[in-house]
């Protein structure tokens, strides 16, 4: 059987898969692993995804010549979201700097309430494909202003109402042009959070005895830096050429990073001078070598 991946030829060397279904779906482990999607799959020129799963995956290798498969990296599709949300938050900014009604009968829709009939959809998609800062409030200060407003009500806000819509609106397109920008510069992005890690590690030493001699805002703020640009090398591997090492290392970390958080909100330097002292710091020992093999 010859398999083809986005036009390619793939080389692919049967182990113990007798079936249809067992070929489709080591393929498809295989693609995931490496970030992508399987978006279509056709065998011999029938469509598969259309067909329910059990009319197929039990075929005989013996009786199909070609399995020709569609597949999108992940991280193109996170792109190609955010670069719509883009679109769709600088119309409705358009609208809100410009709020002049529209006069009856000069047009078939209200291109204003057009964008706000489709704010439950955007927001779920946002909601699916963050781009905000963990622990931001900016997506629910924004679905406060806007739900179930109407646009002929939405032109008659206040100046001040109007002025805060246009401050969040505006932020909302920072903060995704932002995530564009990391995601189609992922190598430049990861240097950065690279280099911030590594100026900060020093100090998480520090971070205890800072706790117990009262310095806590200091504190702080290396905590804060440490798990911003930590967050950050997660946040752009999705857009880095797959390193299942790198990935796993620094996928681990999330969890002892919000540990590292909530235990400096509890002031429980023990806790803290345990998470820096046992868990983190042998981490980065083993991420750094491959964040400097990646830049």
């Amino acid at each position: 059987m010859r398999l083809t991946i986005n036009g390619e030829k793939v080389s692919y060397s049967l182990e113990s898969e007798r079936t249809l279904g067992e070929v489709v779906g080591g393929v498809h482990a295989w693609l995931a692993a490496s970030g992508f999607l399987l978006t279509g799959l056709e065998a011999d020129a029938r469509d598969l995804l259309a067909l329910p799963a059990e009319a197929w995956v039990s075929l005989e290798l013996g009786g199909i010549a070609e399995l020709r498969v569609a597949a999108t990296h992940t991280g193109e599709m996170r792109i190609e979201h955010w670069r719509t949300v883009h679109a769709w938050l600088a119309m409705l900014l358009d609208e809100m700097l410009d709020p002049t009604p529209v006069p009856p009968g000069t047009a078939e829709f209200d291109s204003l309430q057009e964008l706000l009939d489709g704010l439950p959809q955007t927001l779920e998609s946002i909601s699916a494909n963050p781009f905000l800062p963990a622990g931001s409030d900016l997506a629910r200060r924004f679905q406060a202003l806007f739900n179930a407003a109407r646009a002929a009500e939405v032109r008659a806000w206040p100046a001040e109402r109007r002025s805060e819509a246009v401050s969040i609106v505006t932020e909302m397109r920072t903060r995704v042009e932002a995530r564009l920008s990391d995601a189609l510069h992922a190598e430049k992005a990861l240097a950065r959070s690279a280099r911030a890690l590594k100026e900060l590690q020093a100090g998480l030493s520090e971070v205890s005895v800072m706790l117990q001699t009262g310095r806590d805002r200091q504190a702080m703020s290396i905590v804060i830096g440490f798990t911003d640009a930590a967050q950050g090398l997660i946040d752009v591997l999705p857009f880095l050429p797959p390193d299942a090492e790198r990935a796993r290392l620094i996928s681990d970390l999330t969890p002892i990073l919000r540990q590292l958080v909530e235990a400096f909100h509890a002031r429980d330097a023990i806790l803290i001078g345990d998470l820096l002292e046992y868990e983190i710091a042998p981490r980065m020992e083993r991420i750094t070598p491959l964040l400097e093999r990646a830049v």
